[in-house]
């Protein structure tokens, strides 16, 4: 599935084209994810959103990581000259360093990009999952990106990537009680790696009064910066149609005046 969503031009004719795969098989997850970045795009940014066809549907235990980060790899090599830069659209980063080996592109894992955005933002940073047998492996990949150092605690809600996806009211209020439950131990910044929980990030940033960073938004928006050094800042060729396009406002548009 490919859903497309198009920024208002941009003023001095650039165009960067980024793909942000959403690394499980669920075309709900896919819609839900263009809608919450659409508003977000930098003028001139064409997105399109894709999932793999096989694969697990949502990703809870470390072998739908193994299998998901394999289908996002393919998916990368088969577009691998379609895009300026890619987005892998999950908490767990599947198949990020493969998707990389496979395309000369700029490849953006989000979990990636919300510990660098929160390592700005302070010393130390907390990371919310959906589920506590989803800590260790969190605690593992920041290890892996040298960051434990900053790493304050790991927050988890009791839910799974199916639930959260259908009730974001109830993720809400899920991570809002673990946080209250954790404030001593939060750190300077709460990083919501889960693809799913980015819609939830504006509220639970004001229900518990610290910065909170979407790690979707986050490699989008790093994505956008690195197509564009990709390609020499450019202004872009034509954008081919894909399957459902809209013209998305940016936040500024929609904000009264």
């Amino acid at each position: 599935m490919t859903v497309q969503r198009t920024a208002p031009p941009d003023p001095a004719g650039r165009i960067r084209r980024i793909a942000v795969v959403n690394s499980n098989s669920s075309a709900v997850v896919t819609e839900q994810l263009a809608d919450t970045v659409a508003p977000e795009l930098l003028p001139g940014t064409v997105a399109d959103f894709l999932n793999p066809a096989a694969g697990p549907a949502g990703i809870d235990t470390l072998l739908d990581v193994a299998v998901s980060g394999a289908e996002t790899a393919l998916l990368v090599r088969a577009l691998r000259d379609d895009y300026d830069a890619f987005v892998v659209a999950c908490g767990n980063d599947p198949g990020l360093a493969a998707a990389r080996s496979v395309t000369d592109r700029p490849v953006v894992g989000i979990a990636e990009a919300g510990f660098l955005q929160a390592c700005a933002l302070g010393d130390t940073f907390s990371v919310a999952v959906l589920a506590p047998g989803k800590a260790a492996a969190m605690r593992a990949l920041v290890r892996s990106y040298g960051l434990d150092g900053r790493l304050a605690s790991i927050v988890a809600a009791d839910s799974s990537s199916g639930a959260a996806a259908a009730d974001a009211d109830a993720l809400l209020a899920q991570l809002v009680a673990a946080c209250e439950a954790n404030a001593d131990g939060l750190g300077d910044a709460l990083v919501l790696t889960g693809s799913v929980m980015g819609r939830v990030a504006p509220a639970l940033a004001e229900a518990i009064g610290r910065p909170v960073v979407s790690g979707l938004l986050a490699g989008v928006r790093s994505a956008e910066h690195l197509a564009e050094l990709h390609r020499g800042g450019a202004p872009g060729a034509a954008v081919p149609a894909a399957a459902t396009t809209q013209t998305s406002p940016t936040r500024a548009e929609q904000e009264p005046q």
